[in-house]
């Protein structure tokens, strides 16, 4: 197996410090989910996304440990995780019916025992992508290509029920990506393609209003917030480099923060 195949799961301070690395598994592992912190204390648990059985399936750490659990058991592939503030939900995307569907699972952080998946949302010949919960727990964001370019759609977070149709929310950008919820409530952030370029953008819940926030010749993705509602950290991406930034929504002008040699993406800001 090349090495160029070989992704590795780090952790460093919010300024780039101090940088550890997390899993030691020789395999392809990406999109790095930290898990929420309890009353002030923050976990050292996170999901992941891993390779290392040929499928990529969803597997739960802990960064003393360095090696995952598979938690899903089912067919196909699983990526792109997320949890629930609560820790006891998980959404994901899976094949396990033909095409790339959103799930959505109950989970027990401290057993990892798991509920039934339920298919939240499928649409013919459509592909889902990348959820995120609200910070109650009771919404999710996530892409959908179901009106032919994808957009980022709101729906209920129900295991039980009459399936509900999702709301759309971007409209000024035919192509959005990797939606965030914000601790707060108040604002997704997403990127979306710009005059040719991915850029951050940010939708406002109440006024339902969407503001480009970076700006610049690389691309930018993967938002991810901080605890205080205010910063964002994103990797941004050229044909030669990938790299993590931090941005303030207020003083928009972003600061990298990943060093030496490597590819870097997937940015999650733990504590949550």
């Amino acid at each position: 197996k090349s090495e160029d195949w070989v992704s590795e799961i780090w952790s460093c301070d919010w300024d780039g410090a101090n940088p550890k690395q997390l899993t030691r598994e020789k395999s392809y592992n990406v999109s790095p989910v930290g898990l929420p912190s309890t009353t002030g204390v923050s976990s050292d648990k996170f999901l992941y996304v891993s390779y290392k059985l040929g499928q990529p399936k969803i597997f739960l750490a802990s960064a003393k440990e360095g090696m995952g659990k598979k938690i899903i058991e089912l067919k196909g592939h699983q990526i792109l995780p997320a949890i629930s503030r609560q820790k006891d939900k998980i959404a994901f995307i899976s094949d396990a019916a033909g095409k790339a569907d959103l799930f959505l699972q109950e989970f027990h952080v401290e057993t990892a025992e798991m509920g039934r998946p339920v298919q939240l949302f499928s649409y013919p010949h459509s592909t889902q992508a990348s959820p995120t919960f609200s910070p109650d727990g009771k919404k999710i964001a996530f892409v959908s290509d179901k009106e032919g370019s994808p957009k980022i759609y709101i729906i209920p977070a129900a295991f039980k029920g009459k399936r509900a149709t999702p709301l759309l929310i971007s409209k000024q950008n035919q192509e959005n990506s990797c939606p965030a919820w914000s601790p707060d409530g108040k604002k997704i952030a997403y990127s979306a393609k710009t005059k040719g370029i991915r850029q951050i953008w940010i939708y406002d819940i109440e006024s339902k209003e969407e503001k480009q926030l970076t700006d610049g010749p690389t691309h930018k993705e993967n938002p991810s917030w901080a605890p205080n509602s205010k910063h964002l950290v994103f990797n941004s991406t050229n044909e030669m480099h990938s790299d993590l930034y931090i941005v303030n929504l207020y003083q928009p002008e972003a600061v990298k923060i990943s060093q030496g040699p490597g590819i870097k993406h997937y940015p999650s800001w733990a504590g949550r």
